[in-house]
């Protein structure tokens, strides 16, 4: 089983931003495989759950069917969408797709896990070099199962709760949006929780949205 978790927003698009989530699965598995995807509201509450089949050649989108376009499910709202392969499947791999007025966003989704189920895309330290880039946010979502806190310290990790961005809850599959400001760029960032969590790192110039999905290094 290979499991992928991305965070979609839309910085301003919505109500004419789009978004899909495309999974891939080996077709040495067989043909027609079913992929699970769940999708959250930002406060970690289950929007909607459904299957996609994948294709004779193993891909699977979550806009399949259009009302399950994922700004749809939503409301044009910022979210958490989960895929799930099943067992057996020997590589899987995921992108997030999102487009609006004048902008696209294609975004290279790991898995949460390697093969051997150690921890991969989700951790608990994030160690993130920020340079001189427009409007960055961070976006970070709760996969643990149960409350976690968090802190964003600049150039090295501190006291819990001291962060330069700290909150003391984000619920299970719940987001967390930190808007970054001038004095957070040019630094080492180090994103801390108390428990699993995905981070992706998102650049807004107004025209054109870039993110990255940010390894964790603990």
């Amino acid at each position: 089983m290979a499991e992928f978790y991305a965070i979609i927003t839309n910085f301003g698009n919505a109500p004419k931003a789009s978004a899909r989530f495309d999974v891939s699965v080996d077709t040495t598995l067989g043909v027609g495989i079913d992929v699970l995807y769940n999708v959250y509201d930002t406060n970690g509450a289950q929007l909607a759950e459904f299957t996609s089949r994948c294709n004779n050649m193993g891909l699977a989108t979550s806009s399949a069917i259009a009302t399950n376009d994922l700004f749809k499910l939503t409301g044009g709202a910022p979210g958490l969408v989960r895929a799930r392969t099943p067992d057996g499947a020997p590589t899987a791999s995921a992108l997030l797709h999102q487009s609006g007025p004048g902008n696209r966003l294609d975004l290279n989704v790991p898995p949460t896990r390697r093969r051997d189920g150690v921890p991969f895309a989700m951790g608990t330290s994030f160690s993130i070099a920020l340079g001189d880039v427009p409007t960055p946010a961070l976006l970070i979502a709760n996969l643990n199962g149960q409350d976690v806190s968090a802190d964003v310290f600049r150039g090295s990790r501190g006291a819990d709760g001291a962060g330069a961005f700290t909150t003391p809850r984000i619920a299970a599959n719940a987001l967390w949006r930190v808007d970054l400001t001038d004095a957070d760029k040019n630094t080492n960032l180090v994103v801390h929780s108390s428990g699993l969590v995905i981070v992706q790192l998102v650049f807004d110039d107004g025209q054109r949205v870039s993110a990255l999905t940010c390894l964790p290094s603990v």
